[in-house]
């Protein structure tokens, strides 16, 4: 059974550093049995990353908000990735920013400059949104034994490199509640990848990074996997910029 301290034994050997600003996408189960779990996780990214970082997490919510619910709510509405991320938003020294289907959780000594004014974009990772805000901020992205296939912060270089087939045409009218109790309609475009039957192909960022470029090794049980943001942002949108469907596959 893994203790906290071999997780940031671990963590720090991977590159996890004091006053660090890191987007974490995890996988609970990959990692093997930890004493504490999921909470174990948390304390341990936070005991290295101290008040002086940020620690962030996606606490995403399409599962259950969608066309057939568009109601959100930033205090109560879980999210949909995991354990982990699940666990985070709960805390109480935690800020969530308030978009219905892509929000992000933030604990750390900027969490209120990175999570204000995502409530004002009409995509779901727009200018305002912790992801795309991240690169400013000298971030990270840790993959903790989760599959590479899958990474929210491509979204917003989607955007920025305005492909073509990510968003979907017309904007859905959701209420969101606000951390007032004040329900209001906003306006925001969706994904508009599985009417397309697109699959999305992630796993190819170590492709278009150069070697000093990335991390890959192990955690506990599971593979991670560390990115630079601003070295990300900076070769996947040139990439998508010459081959907009890069990180994409026509499914069956």
């Amino acid at each position: 059974m893994a203790t906290k301290s071999d997780l940031i034994r671990d963590l720090r050997a991977l590159g996890i550093k004091e006053n660090d600003t890191v987007l974490v996408h995890s996988s609970l189960s990959a990692l093997g049995f930890i004493e504490g779990g999921a909470e174990t996780v948390i304390e341990a990214l936070k005991e290295i990353i101290t008040e002086g970082g940020n620690l962030l997490f996606p606490t995403l919510s399409y599962a259950t908000v969608n066309l057939d619910n568009l109601n959100f709510d930033v205090r109560n509405t879980p999210c949909c990735v995991g354990i982990i991320p699940e666990t985070f938003r709960k805390q109480p020294d935690v800020i969530r920013s308030i978009h219905p289907t892509h929000s992000v959780c933030v604990w750390g000594k900027d969490k209120v400059a990175l999570t204000s004014g995502h409530e004002n974009d009409h995509t779901p990772v727009g200018p305002n949104s912790p992801f795309r805000k991240l690169p400013g901020y000298n971030g990270k992205i840790l993959m903790l034994g989760c599959s590479t296939r899958s990474n929210t912060f491509m979204h917003g270089m989607e955007d920025l490199a305005d492909v073509p087939y990510h968003l979907r045409e017309k904007p859905f009218a959701y209420k969101i509640t606000n951390y007032e109790g004040i329900t209001y309609e906003h306006l925001s475009r969706a994904h508009n990848f599985a009417p397309q039957g697109l699959i999305q192909r992630y796993d190819r960022v170590p492709d278009i990074l150069k070697p000093d470029e990335f991390v890959c090794g192990t955690v506990l049980e599971g593979t991670a996997y560390l990115y630079d943001a601003a070295k990300l942002q900076a070769a996947a949108v040139k990439k998508m910029k010459e081959d907009p469907f890069f990180f994409v596959d026509k499914g069956e």
